[in-house]
Order: structure tokens, then C-alpha cells, then sequence
């Protein structure tokens, strides 16, 4: 109808860490946006294990950071969220593109948006992971100030299920 014309497809990237009101915040973001756009999640897997500067190159006592568990808990986590990525889809009644991407939350959503062309970033505000840090700022505040598009950020909060 004449209406079709008005409601644009924009790209929608919604970050999530993978919790249960990460994903309610998404379907929040989705339902607001409505469903006749191109979305891309994003889940943010934070590194396992930081190096730290004082471990000297000569050092050759084992660290605690041994790569092979590192990488073993890394695959393990980017397994489960496979897994989940296909009933996200089912959730939130959309068919998205998944990606998972390893790193500090802000700067890759960041990244990830103007890499794909976002046109607009969903990211919720409570959680289990890093979005529960969102609503204290260091995420949101972030991608606030540097994302290359809109954002809307959501309050789980107050949100049954």
C-alpha cells in the first residue's frame, strides 16, 4: 500500500552477552522497531583471561594463563552461544545474522556497527554478564559516544519472564 514506502529497511544491530534479559531486551528492541528490517545480533564474549604486563617475556615459571584451557573455554562459550543463536531467532521471531565476537563490549559494538553499516544499535541495560554493567556506564556510555548511529538502549528492569 501507500504506506509501504514510509517504513524504510534499516540495519539493526542488537548486542547481546548472551543472558536471558539481554534477550528480552532485543525482542523489547525488535518489537519496537517492528520485524521488516535486516538485524544482526551480536554477542560480545569478553577475553578470558587478560595478560597481564608483568609476566616478563623471560619468565619461564607456568602462568595461570594457559592458553590451551584459555582457547578450550573460549570454544566452549562460542559453542553454547551457537546453540543459542538458533532459538534466539525462534524468540524473537526474526531471522538474523549471528555474529560472536571476542573483546571489550564497547569499543566492538562499536566497530561491529560501522563495519556492517548499523543503522541503528539495540543494546539492554540489565543483565548477568557485561550488560549488567551497562546501566553503570562503562558499556552504554561507550557506544553512547561512539557509535556511528542511534542508539536505543532498554531497560529490562522492570521486565517479568
Amino acid at each position: 500500500g501507500p504506506c509501504a514506502s514510509m517504513a524504510r529497511m534499516s540495519t539493526v544491530l542488537l548486542a547481546t552477552d548472551g543472558s536471558d534479559l539481554a534477550t528480552a531486551a532485543m525482542a523489547k528492541g525488535v518489537a519496537l522497531l517492528g520485524h521488516e528490517h535486516r538485524f544482526i545480533t551480536l554477542a560480545v564474549v569478553p577475553p578470558v583471561f587478560v595478560p597481564t604486563a608483568s609476566v616478563s617475556p623471560m619468565d619461564n615459571h607456568p602462568t595461570l594463563a594457559d592458553p590451551e584451557l584459555e582457547d578450550g573455554l573460549e570454544a566452549e562459550q562460542r559453542a553454547a552461544q551457537d546453540t543459542e543463536v538458533h532459538e534466539l531467532d525462534a524468540v524473537l521471531g526474526i531471522s538474523a545474522e549471528h555474529l560472536v565476537e571476542t573483546g571489550e563490549p564497547g569499543p566492538t559494538i562499536c566497530d561491529v556497527a560501522a563495519r556492517v553499516g548499523a543503522e541503528i544499535i539495540v543494546i539492554g541495560t540489565h543483565g548477568y554478564g557485561w550488560i549488567q554493567r551497562v546501566l553503570m556506564g562503562s558499556v552504554s556510555t561507550h557506544v553512547l559516544h561512539h557509535a556511528p548511529c542511534p542508539v536505543l538502549v532498554i531497560r529490562t528492569d522492570d521486565m517479568e519472564g
